[in-house]
């Protein structure tokens, strides 16, 4: 993309107006109250019981489930957030006598060197990538769902909160190899936890300085265009983000902040044109719900918006696919090209899809090729130490 372009940073894909999303059409959330999905939804919020199969035996089911644990017991910000570890203000901590004076404020005469603390608070916390963008409104919820008490609320944040913090967590490679399975599906549960426990305590640092600070998951706004802001990565046909470092195996979440912070300047690495070629996500995608072909600004059903010019995802047929195969499934990013750990050759694909776009037809069937993306062994997994 030309560079005028990606310092727009996720607005480089706006092609219309664009309006804010309401979290009630995420088709996890549709699934609580859609008559379409309703049936489904029982379904995918039941119970479910382990089989006798590599991948969904219950060592399997109980190491995916246990993963939720933090997120579920002590933040829920796929319920609606804004409580626990997600909460908007300072919880009560009833067995410490000790905590910062509340009547203090850090002054920060250089926002730049703040921006660095920060970063680094939050990777010693548990982030694997932090960056820092100022807060675009249209990025936020218009409504958000608060499935706990099931009541839609309105969405407005003030405009003192200036800057979003990004936040990125590596999905475990080997974990992720294993999908569709509940053991590879213990990769987003465990990074689900890591989100909450980083973002809550990221968030009571910036407090304890004085500031104003909301963390949140999945809840509050989109987490994408907010990372693509704050140059962790950039948009694919997957939907999701694709970092420089991780690829698409990285979860998101994000703390919007008063704190004085520098923005950093989005990135641009060939995602987007090697994309448009590779097409591979969409070959195995079980549920055929990655489309084919060139992006389009034209939504597939509510669970996509108008005026942004992707590759929507046809969120029903994916939920589907996550209801059939009892609510595990990663295939997208397993096969992703761009899901490599870090070695000489990797890296200098990474360059090459960068400055020799010609080249990236050819690096797809070599992916191909080596058997890259292809469905690791649930056993192998278990019985390795």
């Amino acid at each position: 993309m030309k560079p005028d372009l990606v310092a727009k940073g996720a607005g480089r894909y706006v092609a219309g107006e664009v309006e804010r999303f309401d979290q009630r059409n995420n088709a996890f959330f549709r699934a609580v109250w859609d008559p379409s999905l309703v049936e489904l939804g029982k379904r995918f919020y039941g119970v479910f019981y382990p089989r006798d199969k590599p991948g969904h035996r219950l060592e399997d089911l109980a190491f995916t489930q246990a993963g939720w644990y933090v997120e579920q017991a002590l933040a829920m910000g796929n319920l609606g957030g804004k409580r626990g570890l997600y909460s908007w203000e300072s919880p009560k901590i009833w067995y410490s006598d000790w905590r910062p004076p509340t009547d203090v404020k850090l002054t920060v005469d250089d926002p730049s060197r703040m921006t660095r603390v920060i970063k680094k608070v939050a990777k010693a916390y548990g982030a694997s990538l932090v960056g820092v963008c100022e807060l675009d409104q249209r990025w936020l919820y218009s409504h958000r769902l608060n499935v706990l008490e099931k009541k839609e609320e309105t969405e407005e944040i003030p405009e003192e909160y200036r800057y979003a913090i990004s936040l990125a967590f590596e999905m475990d490679y080997e974990l992720i190899r294993l999908s569709p399975s509940h053991t590879g599906d213990a990769g987003p549960s465990i990074a689900y936890g890591k989100m909450a426990l980083t973002t809550g305590s990221l968030a009571q640092f910036i407090r304890y300085l004085g500031y104003k600070a909301i963390p949140m998951g999945n809840d509050t706004a989109l987490s994408i265009p907010i990372a693509i802001d704050a140059g962790l990565g950039e948009l694919s046909r997957i939907g999701v983000l694709i970092t420089k470092e991780y690829g698409p195996r990285v979860r998101l979440s994000k703390v919007f902040t008063d704190l004085p912070l520098v923005p950093d300047p989005p990135v641009e690495f060939g995602v987007w044109d090697f994309c448009m070629k590779c097409q591979k996500c969409a070959r195995f995608c079980p549920g055929r719900a990655i489309m084919y072909g060139e992006p389009t600004d034209q939504p597939i059903n509510i669970s996509n918006r108008g005026g942004l010019l992707r590759w929507p995802i046809d969120a029903e047929k994916c939920f589907g696919w996550f209801v059939q195969n009892e609510g595990a499934c990663s295939n997208c990013i397993r096969v992703c090209p761009f899901n490599k750990l870090p070695g000489v050759l990797h890296d200098w694909v990474r360059w090459g899809v960068k400055n020799a776009r010609w080249l990236d037809s050819l690096f797809v069937k070599v992916d191909d090729l080596l058997g890259y993306g292809q469905r690791g062994e649930v056993k192998q997994f278990w019985s390795s130490y």
